[in-house]
């Protein structure tokens, strides 16, 4: 019984040496360094209820956007990002939206927005809408739930 340990042990070892000695090839590096920054004024309306304030986004070299919605006095409502492969994601959430069926329905509007933030053209899917104003201005409306986004980009921005 030692003997068979002992040979287990031996080819464990033997083997671990094996796979210490070959060539370990790095992994590239993801370049994630900003290209851009966007800020917008905006105002979401739900059903009366309105959220206005600051969002505010970092565009990635791999076309992915991570950014933030605080209102006029700082507070966080959401941090949310976009990835190259056209999926929201959306974290830390204020306690009265944190539902799941306004982050689901949140999900989906932004990847909407996010996914056509980039046009000069207005956009029409199922249930939304992408309209892009003559002032540069953009309103995004949800006909399902009632939702309307407007976004004003702030004047600093190029």
């Amino acid at each position: 019984m030692r003997s068979i340990l002992a040979l287990i042990s031996a080819l464990f070892i033997g083997g671990l040496c094996l796979c210490s000695a070959q060539e370990v090839q790095p992994l590239e590096p993801v370049d994630t360094s900003i290209v851009d920054t966007w800020e917008y004024h905006i105002k979401i309306d739900a059903r009366g209820n309105e959220i206005t304030g600051l969002c505010i986004m970092n565009v990635y070299t791999d076309n992915s956007i991570k950014g933030t919605i605080i209102n006029e006095f700082g507070t966080k409502i959401f941090d949310f990002s976009y990835s190259s492969k056209k999926k929201a994601k959306i974290e830390n959430v204020i306690a009265p939206i944190n539902k799941w069926y306004i982050r689901r329905v949140l999900k989906g509007d932004l990847a909407f927005i996010l996914s056509n933030l980039r046009q000069s053209s207005d956009v029409v899917e199922k249930i939304r809408s992408f309209t892009v104003q003559p002032d540069g201005d953009i309103s995004v409306r949800n006909d399902k739930y009632k939702i309307y986004y407007t976004l004003h980009k702030l004047q600093g921005d190029s």
